[in-house]
């Protein structure tokens, strides 16, 4: 394991306090990963989409025919964008 400190305090510490041992240090890691997970710092509070969005207005729809429209062949917006999340992780 290599261990890069960009940090001229974080790697004074780690000189003095574990002695440059990679591995007290990887296991001082570690469990204050665990506590951290245990604390539950990053809960969120959800939104409901419908009370916390708005719908777009356009000026300019007179312009717009509808042949221009690149999404026209889309009929379940929901399945679309699944399918879009799917394809992009590959």
């Amino acid at each position: 394991m290599t261990i890069q400190l960009n940090n001229t305090k974080i790697e004074d510490i780690f000189i003095s306090e574990f002695k440059s041992d990679i591995k007290l240090f990887s296991e001082f890691i570690l469990k204050h990963l665990e506590q951290y997970k245990t604390q539950k710092e990053f809960d969120i509070t959800h939104l409901d989409p419908k009370q916390n969005s708005y719908k777009l207005e356009f000026d300019n729809l007179d312009d717009v025919k509808e042949e221009d429209n690149p999404f026209k062949d889309i009929n379940d917006v929901a399945n679309y964008s699944k399918e879009l999340r799917e394809k992009s992780w590959r």
